[in-house]
């Protein structure tokens, strides 16, 4: 575990403890065998990468130290000899009282702490996350070998197929750390050390896509609302994530087939397109927390309650955020959108954005009754002129 704990690369694309109120501690215990008179503290930014000294203690003859100091709430801390660049262990200041054991010349568990729940579940993360690595790298050398003898190929696909299964387990034990973590420091540290890990290929981690990693912060946010530089930090992520579907060139739908779209209602009963064969049918991309998609919406209602009766519909799909259903269900009531919606409710990794392209909202596509597209990005009073068209 100590590998992991000394090799933590930290992404520039997560938040730091930035919680105003301030938070005395003491961290003490014993060092054994340790290779050094002196301890220093010093507080993580998770953001950049930069450490700040906050303090340090000398190291009694018997191990012992104790260093008492004041810093953010929840911090990140990491502990290190003198002389030493890299930290031995990690923790954070959710207790009044932290304690450690140390024993240097231990290669694995090679301490424990006490008196701080977060900073157990970090070693208890990174011990667990360490016995799933070993066990791949075992699996590794034995492929190798294998492949270097012409050794039976069966025995090489079933190796290689438990090599990937426990590289899937590493990132779902991930995740459901994160999700199910109450403190949102640890479930930072977690992530970016995850992610650290997938960013340098000797560890073979199938790290977070952007995507997901938003979903995960939004998952910390919604149990850690007061976290606004978490917040920051997903809104910069959503629309980093927006400008590079803009950017990929966008097919026209005019004159081709309809994609298929297959999403719950509110309801969470699964409707899709090909459903409303046989009518005109409005695509409707747009979400609640769209500005210009809710000034957009008079002009929908307008023209669907003036061609509902004349064989034409409209299909709302939503790109809300993960856990806003509520906000979706609300908008939907407040701006009269009385026709059928649906929604992944998977903000911008929804399903229907890479099939359709969607750079941007609100976007739209008429569907004709056999399921080509006829129209796209029907704005204003174009919408109402090409319904007139194809209707009338």
């Amino acid at each position: 575990m100590r590998k992991i704990v000394l090799s933590v690369l930290v992404i520039s694309l997560l938040a730091s403890c930035k919680n105003k109120d301030g938070k005395s501690f003491t961290v003490s215990g014993v060092l054994h065998n340790a290779p050094s008179k002196v301890v220093y503290i010093e507080e993580s930014n998770i953001t950049t990468g930069q450490k700040t000294l906050k303090d340090s203690s000398s190291i009694a003859a018997d191990g012992k130290f104790s260093i008492s100091l004041n810093t953010p709430k929840d911090a990140i801390c990491n502990l290190r000899l003198q002389n030493d660049a890299s930290q031995f262990v990690t923790i954070i200041n959710d207790a009044s009282k932290i304690n450690l054991d140390v024993d240097f010349n231990k290669r694995t568990d090679f301490y424990t702490v006490t008196g701080s729940n977060a900073s157990k579940s970090i070693q208890e993360y990174l011990g667990k996350i360490t016995g799933m690595q070993g066990d791949r790298v075992t699996i590794y050398f034995q492929i190798d070998s294998l492949q270097k003898n012409n050794g039976d190929s069966l025995l090489i696909l079933d190796l290689s197929i438990k090599q990937q299964q426990i590289t899937n387990e590493e990132k779902t034990y991930t995740q459901q750390t994160i999700q199910q973590s109450t403190n949102s420091s640890l479930s930072l540290f977690i992530l970016s050390t995850y992610q650290g890990m997938a960013r340098d290929p000797n560890f073979r981690v199938n790290g977070f896509t952007d995507p997901e990693v938003v979903a995960l912060l939004t998952d910390v946010l919604n149990k850690f609302p007061e976290r606004t530089d978490i917040a920051g930090i997903r809104n910069s992520m959503e629309e980093g994530i927006k400008r590079a579907i803009a950017a990929t060139p966008k097919p026209t739908w005019v004159g081709r087939q309809a994609p298929e779209i297959s999403l719950p209602d509110t309801k969470g009963r699964t409707v899709k397109l090909s459903s409303f064969r046989g009518k005109f049918v409005l695509v409707d991309f747009w979400a609640s927390w769209c500005g210009p998609c809710r000034h957009e919406n008079p002009n929908v209602v307008q023209a669907f309650n003036q061609f509902k009766n004349k064989n034409f519909t409209i299909l709302g799909v939503s790109l809300d955020r993960p856990g806003q259903k509520e906000n979706w269900i609300k908008a939907i009531k407040d701006d009269n959108l009385t026709w059928t919606h649906v929604s992944d409710l998977k903000f911008w990794q929804s399903e229907v954005v890479p099939v359709y392209q969607v750079g941007s909202i609100p976007y739209n596509v008429l569907v004709d009754p056999d399921g080509m597209v006829v129209a796209e990005n029907l704005r204003g009073s174009a919408l109402e002129q090409k319904l007139q068209e194809v209707l009338n």
